[in-house]
């Protein structure tokens, strides 16, 4: 039988191996995952210790090429928002971004019975890089133009009334979803006194946990990892759950195949070895 194995068609290994993918993608499995506690942890707690009410502001800072990782972050993070009583205030310094998760957040948002311009806001993008965004911290309204993603005026929005200046007092803490720059870079530098956690691609893990122990980064969620342990952290297992599930079969098949594959190798060769005499 093990002998077979030297001979097997590659491709019954390949479809196998489709179907390890596939299984945890129509039903999650839900494999045992650990939560980092000096990552995502950190921005979990982070979270979960603003009062109700308090206002996060996201900053979309990625496009669609990472969608697998970040938006699965976004949506556990609304989640914790919506258990919390908090408040969202969705921007961005990516252009491309926001206009490409403005649907999801506002059917996730309508999924909690949120109120748009009571409980959440989407002002999309502002053009002008870094120097927006510190006019912002003298003139929210000012800097933003006064108007939300879809031109309506912030005085029509009652949870603008409470942001007139992007600081510590309005904003209690600000969500960068970010894969590239501009980034976190922007936060740090200027809006020091603002609690920032990092949702991260996994390229951008290395050269973010440095911020950790210096407190400018409160918590980072590290790819898609750290969204399926967010997703575990909620109690709303999600698409990194049941990404995380795929990878880890298909890691266990491959290594259950090399194990198979030596073993069939040895046994041959032995079995041989003894004809020989």
């Amino acid at each position: 039988m093990l002998e077979k194995l030297n001979n097997l068609d590659s491709r019954w290994m390949y479809l196998a191996l489709v179907i390890v993918l596939i299984i945890p993608v129509i039903k999650p499995i839900g494999m045992p995952v650990s939560v980092n506690k000096d990552l995502t942890q950190r921005a979990y707690d982070t979270i979960g210790a603003l009062p109700a009410g308090s206002i996060v502001m996201f900053d979309v800072a990625y496009s669609a090429s990472t969608d697998t990782e970040l938006t699965p972050m976004m949506m556990a993070i609304m989640e914790q928002m919506a258990k919390k009583g908090l408040k969202l205030l969705v921007a961005g310094q990516w252009e491309s971004g926001l206009f490409f998760v403005k649907d999801k957040v506002a059917a996730k948002a309508k999924s909690f019975g949120w109120k748009y311009g009571v409980d959440w806001v989407n002002i999309g993008f502002k053009a002008g890089g870094i120097s927006t965004f510190r006019a912002m911290a003298t003139d929210f309204w000012k800097g933003a133009m006064g108007i939300d993603i879809d031109k309506t005026p912030f005085e029509q929005l009652p949870i603008m009334q409470r942001v007139k200046k992007l600081d510590e007092n309005a904003i209690s803490c600000i969500v960068i979803y970010e894969s590239g720059s501009p980034g976190m870079e922007t936060w740090i530098t200027y809006f020091p006194k603002i609690s920032l956690v990092k949702a991260s691609v996994a390229a951008e893990i290395a050269s973010s946990v440095r911020y950790i122990p210096t407190g400018q980064l409160k918590g980072l969620i590290p790819g898609m990892r750290g969204a399926a342990e967010y997703e575990k952290l909620v109690g709303k297992p999600g698409v990194s759950t049941q990404l995380m599930d795929a990878q880890s079969l298909s890691c266990l098949l491959i290594i259950g195949l090399i194990v198979l594959g030596n073993i069939a190798f040895f046994s041959s060769k032995k079995k041989a070895g003894h004809i020989g005499r």
